[in-house]
């Protein structure tokens, strides 16, 4: 939990405030605080049609812009069609045998047939390639951006792709209807959830979101929180999802994977913040999501 500029974070049933899980796609609000920092940088605009980035793209620039991408409003689908058949077969880890040529062709389906401004519909595929373009514009792998222009100015050392042989110690295993399930890869859709994560580094993260000013990235920081469009219920930033309450907000963006669930919220008003993790899969609304806003009501 955090409170104006305190951190603390604690853990239960022999986990630790630096327990490393799987926090899907808590993922998403990282990406999205990569392309506002990229967008501060100049290095790209959220106005940009999305097609300008994507490798082999022909017939002009599509509607599509990487704003729409990071609010779920570019009609992409939830996932890519030529992704369902892979995870049929592989579903115990559904993502990780997707050959990233077969995800730039269905991207360039995608993106000719999507609309910017398109109503709200959730999107790994848009998060996924959103990620993916923002390498692409960079020149860099998307998983290095993240790491040295995100966890490494907001000090978050646990916060990786991949699990360092020396944590693997720290490494909570996840379990999925009282079954232990193997880790999920997420390969080219990467953006949409594949990191791992640890409480400190989340409230640490949530720490940052309610005092942006005392980070190195708070112009970026600012954007990705700026409401942008009228979803049920609330509104969406970059990423971040505004659910309204009588007399107050509250920002939040959960995440699931096959055997991990993770939820992080905040309420700007009274600064407070709480980031949770578990090491068990459940269909949303799930009792994590539900303890944690809760607790900010």
């Amino acid at each position: 939990m955090v409170r104006g500029q305190d951190v603390a974070a604690g853990g239960f049933g022999g986990a630790g405030p630096r327990t490393i899980f799987q926090i899907g796609s808590v993922t998403k609000v990282f990406t999205a605080l990569l392309l506002a920092d990229m967008a501060e940088r100049g290095e790209v605009r959220l106005s940009d049609p999305a097609a300008r980035y994507l490798p082999g793209w022909r017939g002009g620039t599509g509607s599509v812009t990487l704003a729409d991408l990071a609010t779920h409003t570019s009609g992409l689908p939830r996932l890519p069609r030529s992704l369902l058949w892979s995870a049929l077969l592989h579903p115990r880890d559904p993502y990780a045998r997707y050959p990233a040529a077969r995800f730039v062709r269905a991207a360039r389906r995608a993106l000719r047939a999507g609309s910017a401004g398109s109503p709200y519909a959730y999107s790994n595929f848009g998060y996924g390639l959103l990620g993916y373009l923002l390498g692409q514009a960079a020149g860099t792998a998307y998983q290095a951006l993240v790491t040295t222009r995100i966890c490494g100015p907001l000090c978050l050392p646990d916060t990786t792709f991949t699990v360092p042989g020396p944590s693997q110690g720290r490494m909570a295993q996840g379990y999925r209807r009282g079954r232990a399930v193997p880790d999920w890869h997420l390969g080219a859709l990467a953006g949409a959830g594949a990191l791992y994560s640890t409480a400190a580094d989340l409230a640490r993260f949530l720490q940052a979101c309610l005092t942006p000013a005392a980070t190195p990235l708070e112009p970026a920081i600012r954007a990705t929180l700026t409401p942008r469009q009228p979803i049920p219920g609330g509104e969406i930033g970059l990423a971040w999802h505004h659910a309204r309450r009588s007399d107050h907000t509250v920002i939040w963006h959960n995440g699931m994977t096959g055997g991990f669930s993770a939820m992080i919220a905040f309420d700007p008003a009274r600064t407070l913040g709480v980031a949770a993790l578990a090491n068990s899969a459940a269909a949303p609304p799930s009792p994590l999501d539900q303890a944690v806003l809760g607790a900010l009501r």
